[in-house]
């Protein structure tokens, strides 16, 4: 499924992934999907605020939301791992660089969980149901944001974190990495599947 709505002039869209047509697309600036991504419909891409690029092999579940924030400058909270990268971020924000949201290949952003502006999820990474990835956050790989946590704006959240229960964190190095990938491809040759069936009825 290649379908380009009307309502976004911007997009790169390659031919193996798979959009669909009941997907919401806003904003003026650039939108890149990447090979064999899988976007579900009701999910929603916006480039309102600067440009988005989903990886390859990533899902966007429906009603998952990418890019989408409160244009307003957006306060940190303190809870920040590098305080380099932070100054970095905040700076590149008032450049007007920061508001590009980056999906590496392989991160699966599950239904209701919002990425918001400037934002950078890691490959592998996993943004569970209801989870929040802050303004200018950077999320490393292989990562697991639990259902309804939250990564507060401009942290940096290390490769292997597992965040849970109240925002608490923990690593998870149990070499699972190149399973992680596989599994992710394999649901979305499942989801295809589903739909090439749907379509048959």
């Amino acid at each position: 499924m290649s379908t380009k709505p009307a309502q976004h002039t911007n997009l790169q869209l390659h031919p193996t992934a798979s959009l669909h047509p009941l997907a919401t697309l806003t904003g003026i600036h650039p939108l890149t999907i990447h090979a064999n991504a899988y976007i579900h419909l009701r999910a929603h891409l916006s480039t309102t605020n600067g440009p988005v690029t989903i990886g390859e092999s990533c899902v966007v579940s429906e009603k998952a939301v990418v890019g989408l924030a409160n244009p307003s400058v957006v306060k940190t909270t303190g809870n920040i791992h590098d305080e380099q990268q932070q100054q970095q971020q905040q700076q590149g924000d008032e450049e007007g660089n920061a508001s590009v949201v980056l999906l590496e290949n392989h991160v699966v952003v599950e239904s209701q969980a919002l990425v918001v502006e400037g934002a950078t999820v890691g490959e592998g990474t996993v943004v569970e149901v209801g989870a929040k990835v802050g303004k200018g956050a950077v999320v490393g790989k292989y990562c697991k944001i639990g259902p309804l946590c939250t990564v507060e704006p401009y942290e940096v959240v290390p490769d292997h974190t597992v965040i849970y229960g109240y925002n608490e964190r923990r690593i998870d190095r149990s070499g699972a990495d190149q399973s992680r990938a596989k599994t992710v491809e394999q649901h979305i040759d499942i989801l295809r599947k589903v739909e090439m069936a749907a379509r048959k009825k």
